[in-house]
């Protein structure tokens, strides 16, 4: 029997197996939107399944859920307190008083929306990442920086100190410390950076703090301190140089000097930080201030002797080269020295030479000869007095006056005291005639006025005394001559001057003489005559008022008996006196020296025993 076969065509085999497939993707694709159709709507309004907020599952949880879980389960889970730290110190905060706390709504609604957000594609390839794996998402944190900046200011509070400096005490040479101490401040902004950092970190357990330190230039004083005692233990030293004639001198500082001047100076050269031993300037230029009156020396022309066989000048004392303490240069020599570690230091000077060179002649001074003398008379002195008139006229032997020099007696005859050569005797003091020192130097001062009086020089300044005394009105042989009241002039160092001017083109050169055994003082002038020529006139004493009745005063320090004179009676009266000085036979200039001496009575003092007298109350 015979069998039949089918054949079939190639193509139609391929069709059908193309059409098998595709209906095989539809249904694939199908069974896929079926699933995510499901999906979508079985997870409508809930989390996506995979995501997790500290292990714990938000999947099918509602955004409600979603936030009471993390309220309930998460949040206690999480750290509550924050670790503030600086070194070995901690300050413990909870997350309320640092302003940081959780959202558990923005955790629940990013929870929600992670694989909702983009294209389809994007939509199914998120729901597809989070079906193959899971999610773990950040606690949202917010930072209250106010109430943070609150906390760490009461920190700071705690925390913060003064820089200060070691310090150092002196009593004499005793050197006493206290210690330094860092600065330190919390610097607020910086550290609520580093706040900020960690919670975007999410490790901020522990945040260190930041602090500014500032240390002092000298933490522990002791080091210093002992260098300060040791030099304390010697005295500093303070030297003038040995030179223009002057003898080199010494001023020893002790402890209890020098401890109130020391200081500790920071010095920088070139970057390098050192700490040296220094006196305080202010105290040091005081006290240099104080030294000067002690070291500084008034230049001083050459004195002069005229020779009046040979009308030539001789030298009489060599002239001084005067000096003036420079306080700054010396300030600088002694802190070099300190800074050394010497216990010696010179002082600095200025110096001035005198304006006449000792080799001088009287040619090239235009002192040729005598062009005024005049002499007074002190009869009836007693030696202490006498002294006084020799000791004062010293002063004045071979002075040089310059052309337009104004001559001032009180700046030669310098301070009148028992260490300056001066005795106790009579003076007027205060309405009274009493002892003091100096009793006799208006002899001096007299004498002097009489010849720049009748020389014709200028009389600038010039007091008369208080009342006539016989001294300054007597003549040779001891006769009194009441033309010469009204021109004596008396001299009270510093208050009382005698001042005249040289107005001629010629040096003056001035010799003053004492002769006790004549009782005569001669003052004399050597220049060159400039031509001037004087004519004056007195009035002699007038107003004459009579001294008042003698005055008797109680003194139990007398003998027994003893009345004692201590005052004499003189005659009140005004005198004036005109003067007219000539030059080339014109008027040069005239003055007037009006003088008023007030009525003096005697003055008794009455000893222990003696009746019979009016003693007086005063």
């Amino acid at each position: 029997m015979a069998t039949s076969q089918k054949t079939f065509p190639l193509r139609s085999l391929i069709g059908q197996s193309l059409l098998s497939i595709l209906y095989g993707i539809l249904i694939f694709l199908f069974c896929i939107f079926l699933f995510l159709a499901g999906f979508n709507i079985w997870y409508a309004g809930r989390i996506y399944p995979g995501i997790y907020f500290n292990d714990i599952p938000l999947g099918g949880l509602t955004k409600q859920e979603a936030q009471q879980t993390i309220q309930t389960q998460v949040l206690p889970t999480l750290p509550q307190n924050i670790a503030l730290v600086y070194q070995d110190q901690t300050w413990n905060s909870n997350l309320l008083e640092l302003g940081i706390r959780y959202d558990p709504q923005q955790i629940a609604d990013y929870a929600f929306s992670i694989g909702r957000s983009g294209s389809p594609a994007v939509w199914l390839g998120n729901v597809v990442a989070l079906l193959s794996g899971n999610k773990t998402i950040p606690p949202t944190i917010l930072l209250d920086e106010t109430s943070a900046a609150q906390t760490l200011a009461r920190i700071a509070q705690e925390l913060d100190r003064p820089m200060q400096e070691a310090g150092l005490s002196f009593e004499g040479s005793s050197v006493t410390t206290t210690p330094g101490q860092i600065g330190r401040t919390l610097e607020v902004a910086q550290t609520l950076a580093t706040l900020r950092d960690a919670i975007r970190q999410q490790n901020f357990a522990v945040i260190p703090l930041t602090v500014t330190e500032n240390p002092p230039d000298i933490l522990d004083a002791e080091p210093y301190a002992q260098t300060i005692r040791e030099f304390l233990a010697s005295d500093f030293v303070l030297v003038t140089p040995q030179e223009y004639g002057h003898a080199r001198e010494e001023q020893h500082l002790t402890a209890s000097v020098l401890s109130p001047m020391l200081q500790l100076v920071k010095t920088n050269q070139d970057g390098k930080i050192s700490i040296g031993l220094q006196f305080q300037e202010s105290i040091l230029q005081n006290l240099l201030g104080d030294f000067s009156k002690r070291f500084n020396i008034e230049t001083e022309n050459p004195r002069f002797i005229f020779n009046d066989s040979t009308a030539e000048i001789e030298l009489y004392t060599p002239g001084i080269i005067g000096r003036s303490l420079n306080i700054a240069a010396s300030i600088t020599n002694i802190q070099q020295q300190i800074a050394a570690g010497a216990h010696e230091a010179a002082l600095a000077f200025d110096y001035t030479a005198p304006s006449v060179a000792d080799t001088a002649t009287g040619s090239e001074l235009g002192i040729t000869e005598l062009v005024q003398q005049q002499s007074t008379y002190f009869y009836g002195s007693n030696s202490a007095r006498v002294q006084n008139i020799k000791t004062a006229a010293s002063r004045f032997l071979g002075v040089l006056v310059a052309p337009g020099e104004v001559f001032s007696m009180a700046r030669y005859l310098g301070e009148v005291s028992l260490d300056t050569g001066f005795t106790e005797a009579l003076i007027i003091y205060n309405g009274k005639t009493i002892e003091g020192v100096g009793g006799g130097v208006c002899q001096v001062s007299t004498t002097l006025f009489r010849t720049a009086f009748f020389g014709g020089y200028p009389i600038l300044e010039r007091y008369p005394h208080a009342y006539r005394v016989s001294y300054y009105e007597k003549t040779a042989g001891n006769q009194i001559n009441s033309n010469m009241a009204g021109l004596d002039a008396t001299v009270y160092v510093p208050l009382v001057d005698l001042k005249f001017q040289n107005d001629s083109p010629y040096w003056i050169l001035m010799e003053v003489y004492v002769y006790p055994e004549s009782s005569q003082i001669q003052w004399k002038f050597y220049s060159t005559s400039d031509g001037r020529t004087m004519q004056w006139e007195t009035s002699g004493p007038t107003n004459i008022v009579e001294p008042p009745e003698p005055k008797y005063v109680r003194n139990d320090q007398l003998q027994e008996g003893e009345v004692k004179q201590v005052d004499w009676e003189a005659q009140g009266s005004d005198v004036r006196v005109d003067r007219q000085v000539y030059k080339d036979g014109s008027l040069y200039f005239q003055d007037q020296f009006l003088t008023h001496y007030a009525p003096w009575g005697a003055v008794y003092e009455v000893g222990p025993g003696v009746d019979g007298y009016p003693i007086s109350e005063e």
